[in-house]
């Protein structure tokens, strides 16, 4: 007679990438609006409370999960060749935005944050600002090594450098493509290099 035993249950990262896993996928299904913590605890067959104890609200959740699908593998290369450490980043970034399930979930977080300005804190500070110090960390890198000026606000030209996508991204229908990376690219570049 076969052993019908109950599966071992998921411990640790596994439970939580398990998690974040479910939480993405049922998110762009339903959108932020249909989600809640009660349909990802029945979609992960955990408790309730085993969502809880990590997360205070399905919003934290839902940016945790957003933050790991896109920074996993997304960091930036140091390779001593800042255009081409950028260029590399924001086409990989790009594809991550606008494929599934980033793409339509970021979508509806934004839509949502319109008129929820705690939401909109929020995914500032757990989402967009942690893109743009990635950014910055690798242009003051270039900086220091003595690629751009030494007198640049990097600070600024990161949010511009991030900005500009998102912009592109999120409010028009123009493609964020290898041309768009490549001119913005070349703008920043003829600003802040040193010749």
């Amino acid at each position: 007679m076969a052993n019908h035993s109950p599966a071992p249950r998921r411990r640790g990262a596994a439970r939580t990438d398990a998690l974040l896993q479910v939480t993405l996928e049922l998110a762009a299904e339903v959108g932020y609006a249909g989600l809640s913590i009660e349909a990802i605890a029945r979609r992960a067959e955990v408790g309730k409370h085993t969502i809880y104890r990590r997360w205070p609200s399905k919003t934290a959740l839902l940016l945790d999960a957003l933050n790991r699908a896109w920074l996993t593998d997304l960091d930036y290369r140091d390779t001593g060749d800042l255009r081409s450490d950028l260029r590399e980043q924001f086409l990989r970034s790009t594809s991550a935005l606008t494929g599934s399930p980033i793409g339509p979930v970021y979508r509806a977080v934004i839509a949502e944050a319109q008129s929820d300005p705690a939401l909109r804190e929020t995914l500032h500070q757990r989402f967009l600002r942690t893109a743009e110090h990635s950014t910055l960390e690798r242009v003051t890198r270039a900086q220091q090594a003595g690629e751009l000026r030494a007198d640049a606000d990097l600070a600024f030209a990161a949010e511009v450098l991030c900005g500009a996508l998102y912009y592109r991204h999120l409010l028009t229908t123009l493609p964020v493509d290898e041309s768009a990376v490549d001119g913005l690219l070349d703008m920043f570049m003829a600003a802040y290099a040193t010749r």
